[in-house]
């Protein structure tokens, strides 16, 4: 818990170069053998995609994690874990020089639904050494790194990935025999021959064609080769998507609450950017109702009621609330299955602390009960404007108004579990390192939970 405006402490962020040398060493450290899988061309000065992609063992993440965790000044703050990729988000890192924070995925299984298309042990095996400048990795061969920038899109998300798909196919076209070989396992002869033709010809409505194919070939395949573990996989597949899709766990909510509703609009869009890659996803959302009271867009400064004349029934009122509910976990169930992170402008709590200004006349008792079948927020940022923020209240009634409902957000606030009380009035480069310092430390401090609880339980298990 902290009030006051917090300065930043956080120290200047590690240029990409030698967070990745370090990183390298770091599991050369822990015996093992870095292997890149693709967007390595730019290194060790620029990467070329979004993130950078590791092949490991799947017992070896542990030991990568620990790599990960051991380089200086920077903080994990964020990780999600699924069947074939742990994503971990590295607050501290400048890969370009608006983002803090970078993405680093580590594959333990190359496949669909659990069903691997490709041995990762195999492709560990026939890696080749790579140097560039004074980084020295592994990369998979070629035929393997063309067949994983293909099937890694095509055969998971059923597109193709424009930007590999002249790599893949010179691939394709020298060394056909291979790559057909090293697919006819895994999906036969006559799939892989029609895959591998519909590329070197160039198709994409051909190789589009060939999703169904391959899915379907790959699974009788499983199914026959290893019918009890084929079963078992899918399975568990499909329990973890629905874990995910369900579990607050993979949403990290941050509530913003701004009583006077006067904030600077352009505090939360630069504090958007600034946690670009903290997350795999950072979504400013306005969830549950829409307060009453707006400020003045000329000159902040004037209220205004914006709000329809609705009617005061409280039946009225504790529908819209349950509307807002049935949307809010839907968004959830049918959003985005990756980790998210929200910032939120408006929250049900708003009702609690202020119901005549959201024109909510149903009791209280209810909007409590929505609350709590809520996931909680994991931090909450109140915009607090001082005593001479408000002077340009010309009435006394007003003024005192506003200054009770502000004494009823502070009295809210405190009652959390995590909470940052800002200066609204400072300035607002001065606004966004606070929150931002506040928002990254409670990332940190539940990406370290996460990470304990995960590993604590294999080591138990084991």
């Amino acid at each position: 818990m902290q009030e006051g405006l917090l300065q930043p402490s956080l120290p200047p962020t590690l240029p990409f170069s030698k967070f990745l040398e370090a990183l390298i060493q770091a599991l050369e450290g822990e015996g093992i053998r870095p292997c890149i899988l693709r967007n390595y061309g730019g290194f060790p000065s620029e990467n070329q995609g979004n993130d950078v992609d590791f092949l490991i063992l799947p017992a070896d993440l542990p030991r990568a994690l620990r790599a990960l965790r051991s380089t200086e000044r920077v903080r994990i703050v964020g990780y999600i874990e699924r069947t074939f990729v742990a994503s971990v988000f590295v607050e501290g890192v400048s890969a370009t020089p608006e983002y803090r924070s970078f993405q680093i995925d580590f594959f333990v299984s190359l496949s669909w639904k659990e069903l691997p298309y490709l041995p990762v042990d195999s492709v560990l095996r026939a890696s080749t050494p790579m140097q560039r400048g004074n980084l020295c990795f592994f990369v998979p061969s070629e035929v393997h790194e063309a067949i994983i920038s293909l099937l890694n899109s095509l055969i998971v998300g059923g597109t193709v990935k424009e930007k590999y798909f002249p790599m893949v196919r010179r691939t394709f076209v020298s060394d056909r025999s291979t790559v057909i070989a090293a697919l006819a396992p895994q999906f036969g002869v006559r799939v892989a021959t029609r895959l591998v033709d519909a590329v070197i010809c160039e198709d994409r409505r051909r190789v589009t064609r060939c999703v169904r194919p391959l899915r379907t070939a790959l699974m009788l395949r499983s199914l026959r080769d290893r019918p009890a573990r084929s079963i078992l996989d899918l399975v568990r597949y499909h329990a973890r998507v629905f874990t995910i899709r369900v579990s607050p766990k993979t949403i990290e909510a941050v509530s913003i609450l701004d009583p006077t509703h006067c904030g600077r609009r352009t505090i939360w869009e630069g504090l958007l950017q600034m946690l670009e890659n903290s997350a795999k996803y950072v979504e400013q959302r306005q969830i549950g109702p829409v307060r009453a009271i707006e400020c003045e867009p000329s000159n902040g400064s004037e209220a205004k009621d914006l709000s329809l004349r609705t009617s005061s029934k409280p039946q009225i009122s504790m529908t819209k609330v349950v509307g807002w509910f049935v949307e809010d976990w839907a968004s959830r169930l049918l959003g985005k299955s990756n980790l998210t992170l929200h910032l939120c402008e408006e929250s049900y709590h708003d009702l609690l602390i202020d119901p005549k200004s959201y024109s909510y006349s149903g009791p209280i008792w209810f909007v409590r009960l929505v609350c709590a079948l809520l996931p909680a927020s994991e931090l909450w940022i109140l915009l607090d404007p001082s005593s001479d923020g408000l002077q340009s209240e010309n009435e006394p009634a007003a003024l005192a108004k506003t200054h009770a409902q502000l004494e009823a957000y502070r009295s809210f606030v405190k009652t959390r579990k995590r909470y940052v009380i800002l200066d609204a009035n400072s300035p607002a480069a001065k606004i966004r390192e606070g929150a931002y310092s506040a928002i990254i430390d409670t990332l940190a401090d539940r990406a370290e939970r996460t990470l304990k609880n995960r590993f604590q339980q294999r080591k138990t298990s084991t």
